[in-house]
């Protein structure tokens, strides 16, 4: 009997855990990583109650009865700029001119903006037009960020925003969880390099490169071995390398049940063999187990095969020993974008595009969903997923996707038909 998806999710990343290697890299490198250590304010964020925009800063008790009949006159005893604090008290009466960003001087409590004033008195006075409440476009001290509080959480995902904080805070190197080791095999006697001529009866390795920039956008360190031969030995010796020197082994090719798919016995015979076959197309020729005590996973060699079952286990394995408990990409059921009569044994997970119209989101299947056909993921946006001996279904009938990007989502109510 075939695992389902979640069984063998479960089962996979039952035997994984977080690596708990920490690196600290600089913020310019910080990227893309997740943090190994909450982060822990140092000091008040702003370190100083400063204005938010460009006025007057003023006791709001000055300006109460301030109106546009009857302005408030107020002396300008001087005027501040970002980074340069002025040490005087503001007088009653009085105002000081500042900048955005600039610190408010002592028992100044509110900032009226220059739109609400008229220059009197040759500029050495303001009329203010419009009273101000206590705080009006302060920012105060230490509301964003306070000191001693804890600010991110380990485990967060290092993005812009986050690397900016963190430069605000002062970290200059992060402390980040370091990405796992992942090696790459490809296995088969057809296969040949991007750079090598085919020959009768060759194709190119497409595989171990579309892995490698899978692996490297999962947050793990891809290492690309060289390919195996359709020899139980050949594979063998690479297994033992890869096993030697890298945390997980991702393999594709050889893992079905053809006279020389050898990756299966070869997992068995180096270690301990956990799964094999999963109700999933494409894809049902998953392995799992372990060889010399790390983790492998079998992957088929079709290339759309291999890719799918990336997605559905090996990203969250990465993600898993990334420490990442928030691996799950999200799953929302859409309306159908055209009819889909595609009837499967096996739950099957269609490469779709996402479209826009009126305002809704339509899942849009591509035409071919052959397991070889590469260009039927040009544009994926998800993964929509289809349960075994259902449908057909129509346009406008509601399935499970998985998201992948949104990057390609465009309107197109064209192709609603």
């Amino acid at each position: 009997m075939l695992l389902s998806v979640e069984d063998a999710q479960t089962a996979i990343l039952k035997a994984l855990m977080p690596s708990g290697k920490v690196l600290h890299q600089p913020l310019t490198e910080a990227y893309g990583y997740l943090l190994a250590e909450d982060i822990t304010a140092r000091d008040d964020i702003p370190p100083f109650t400063n204005t938010s925009m460009d006025g007057f800063a003023v006791r709001a008790a000055d300006v109460a009865t301030a109106s546009r009949e009857h302005p408030v006159v107020l002396t300008i005893q001087g005027t501040i700029r970002a980074g340069h604090p002025v040490h005087d008290a503001l007088k009653p009466g009085h105002c000081f001119k500042i900048m955005t960003g600039a610190p408010v001087p002592g028992t100044a409590d509110a900032v009226v903006p220059i739109e609400w004033t008229d220059p009197v008195g040759g500029g050495t006075q303001v009329a203010v037009r419009q009273p101000a409440s206590p705080g009006l476009y302060l920012r105060q001290r230490g509301e964003d960020m306070a000191r001693g509080t804890r600010v991110l959480q380990k485990g967060t995902p290092l993005t812009a925003p986050v690397i900016g904080m963190l430069a605000t805070l002062g970290v200059s190197r992060v402390p980040v969880v370091a990405p796992p080791k992942v090696a790459i095999l490809s296995t088969g006697d057809e296969l040949r390099e991007p750079d090598e001529p085919l020959t009768p009866g060759t194709i190119r390795n497409s595989n171990a490169y579309a892995l490698y920039a899978a692996v490297r956008e999962a947050g793990g360190e891809p290492v690309l071995f060289p390919k195996a031969a359709d020899d139980p030995e050949a594979i063998r010796q690479r297994f033992v390398d890869a096993a030697t020197s890298c945390d997980l082994l991702v393999s594709s090719g050889g893992v079905s049940v053809g006279d020389f798919d050898y990756v299966k016995s070869v997992i068995e015979s180096l270690g301990q063999l956990t799964l094999w076959r999963v109700n999933v197309k494409p894809g049902k020729p998953l392995t799992f187990g372990h060889v010399l005590n790390t983790p492998v996973m079998g992957l088929p060699g079709n290339p759309v095969s291999a890719l799918v079952t990336f997605e559905l286990f090996v990203r969250p394995a990465i993600r898993t020993i990334l420490g990442d408990l928030n691996w799950p990409r999200p799953v929302v059921r859409l309306p159908l974008a055209r009819d889909f009569t595609l009837v499967e044994d096996r739950r099957h997970y269609v490469r779709s595009r996402l479209l826009v119209s009126d305002g809704t989101l339509y899942l849009w299947p591509h035409d071919n969903q052959g397991s070889a056909v590469q260009t039927s993921w040009q544009d994926v946006d998800a993964l929509m997923i289809v349960p075994e001996h259902t449908g057909p279904y129509h346009v406008g009938d509601r399935l499970d996707a998985l998201l992948l990007s949104l990057q390609h989502v465009r309107p197109d109510a064209s192709h609603i038909s």
